[in-house]
């Protein structure tokens, strides 16, 4: 049965055989979905005495916790529209999140709640006391929004600033509609969320856990490995650096170590009984299903490019890993899943989506319902260049099909790089290439403003082993050999992770060229010089 909205809390009311896990003062917390749904009435009750009407915004700015859900639901159910603020907004001032956003009220974690003034009663704590708490009275009104628009989101935008978008609930339906009937949700599956649930893909998912009647595990990074290790999820969604953390484990392994279990997992891999096969990989490989909790049947990435030999490790660990691809203004386009799937594909389509390649390479996907129905904030002109009308949307990337119908992505549109010979080049077709390197741990290309000329910046596996740099000059250069056109002039080494936490990589975790390439760049005109 598709999902609707209109009937989530009835579904929920009934299920006492399917839960939340939550950790709460560092301890499991488990409660039924029926459990929720009381939860959620008891919220709407409060939501309703503080003044709230439908069609009213509400925005939530704390990190994950049980409560997040129980509200966010309890808006739902009364027709208000949730505005989640991301972690860009934690300095922001309430007032004027208010003032800009148009909120009626600001839901904040029951600790930040004191640090603001009593008289500011549309601050709420969340599992606070909040009494004297009440919308504040716009005036003059805002016209109150659709009844298809219930969510109010941000996103990275490709040139780094945040656009906000008006999320449909037709196309949320679809969306979820599209995913479940590729992934096959089961009774007994267990869905790992630790991302920020600001960040709507994973909303998306626990409003699918709600609806189709599986497990639901929310925490946060910090407690990731624990939630594996103690809760064993089946499926879970996370970044490419989570599961390429896993083959840094591995390749620190003593060199006979890694050798003699590549060799055993390459004569399980040939054995045709599968159940057989993943029996022998748990034991070649038991560190690392036991750190994923032992019952993993789908594991997703797709928010950045993933490193081939990650994939390669874990089909040689059996371990499923499977690439997709999604963006906020369409929702879920592509997934590979168990029994069909490419390394290096993004998969094939998923029901109701389809693609036209634009004569630039650009892909234009077309959904009935989109996710999105257009920017609320964005760069100017950014909305109709995406929205462009029968319900398409260009998206901004460069990518190409099989004859099998698997989708494969080359590149951002915007980050094309033109070479000396006039070949235009994907960086990430070149960082690909560099990765392939067994010494390499990440590499970012990038052409200085006025040149042609393309300069890799290099992470090392081990950065200070001085005969892995040369190994990896050397193995630039035998790339350069085979495709003089487009060989890249200079390596940069560095020891510098490419993370959030240094403007290296944006909060939709890809990569901020811009960033990299004026750090990096004075380095490469004065070694040059």
């Amino acid at each position: 049965m598709a999902m609707e909205f209109v009937t989530l809390s009835s579904r929920m009311s009934s299920r006492q055989g399917n839960f939340i896990y939550t950790f709460e003062d560092g301890r499991v917390i488990q409660r039924s979905h029926a459990t929720v749904q009381d939860d959620v009435r008891a919220a709407c009750t409060a939501l309703i005495s503080w003044g709230l009407n439908a069609g009213m915004r509400v925005g939530i700015r704390a990190p994950n916790s049980y409560l997040w859900i129980v509200y966010d639901l309890a808006l739902l159910e009364l027709g208000a529209v949730t505005v989640a603020f991301t972690d860009d907004f934690a300095g922001a001032s309430p007032k004027d999140m208010r003032d800009k956003y148009s909120l009626s009220l600001l839901l904040v974690p029951a600790s930040e709640r004191g640090n603001h003034p009593a008289e500011d009663t549309y601050i709420v704590g969340l599992g606070a006391d909040n009494a004297g708490a009440r919308v504040f009275d716009l005036n003059p009104r805002y016209e109150r929004d659709s009844s298809d628009n219930r969510w109010m989101v941000f996103s990275s935008g490709s040139a780094g600033g945040l656009k906000g978008l008006l999320l449909s609930r037709k196309g949320i339906e679809a969306n979820i509609a599209g995913l479940t009937g590729a992934v096959g949700p089961r009774p007994d599956d267990c869905l790992l969320l630790f991302l920020p649930i600001s960040n709507f893909q994973q909303r998306l998912m626990y409003y699918a856990a709600l609806w189709y009647g599986f497990d639901l595990i929310v925490t946060e990074p910090s407690r990731l490995f624990r939630a594996l290790k103690e809760l064993r999820p089946t499926i879970l969604i996370a970044p490419p650096s989570l599961y390429e953390a896993f083959e840094t484990r591995f390749d620190n392994m003593l060199w006979w170590k890694r050798t003699a279990a590549r060799l055993a997992a390459a004569a399980v891999g040939v054995l045709p009984v599968d159940a057989v096969r993943e029996k022998l990989a748990r034991l070649i490989f038991m560190p690392a299903h036991k750190m994923l909790g032992g019952r993993m049947r789908m594991m997703v990435t797709g928010m950045a490019p993933i490193k081939r030999s990650t994939l390669e490790l874990f089909v040689l660990m059996q371990l499923p890993l499977y690439e997709t691809y999604g963006l906020s203004e369409a929702g879920s386009v592509a997934l590979n899943v168990p029994g069909a799937r490419k390394i290096g594909s993004v998969g094939r389509l998923l029901p109701g989506i389809q693609i036209e390649i634009a004569e630039d390479g650009e892909l234009i996907i077309h959904r009935e319902h989109a996710q999105a129905l257009g920017y609320f904030e964005s760069a100017p002109g950014e909305n109709e260049q995406t929205f462009i009308g029968g319900s398409r949307i260009a998206s901004g990337d460069i990518g190409r099909f099989d004859a099998d119908g698997y989708l494969y992505l080359l590149g951002r549109k915007k980050e094309i790089i033109v070479t000396a010979g006039g070949e235009k080049v994907h960086p990430e077709a070149l960082e690909a290439e560099i990765d392939a390197c067994s010494d390499v741990a990440r590499s970012v290309v990038f052409a200085s403003p006025g040149s042609p000329s393309i300069s890799a910046v290099v992470l090392p596996k081990h950065p200070m082993n001085a005969e892995a740099k040369v190994r990896i000059k050397r193995f630039v250069d035998e790339l350069n050999e085979r495709r003089p056109s487009r060989s890249v002039s200079q390596v940069i080494f560095t020891d510098m992770v490419f993370s959030r936490e240094n403007g290296f990589l944006r909060p939709n975790l890809k990569l901020d060229r811009k960033k990299i390439a004026a750090h990096f760049q004075p380095i490469s005109e004065a070694a040059v010089a």
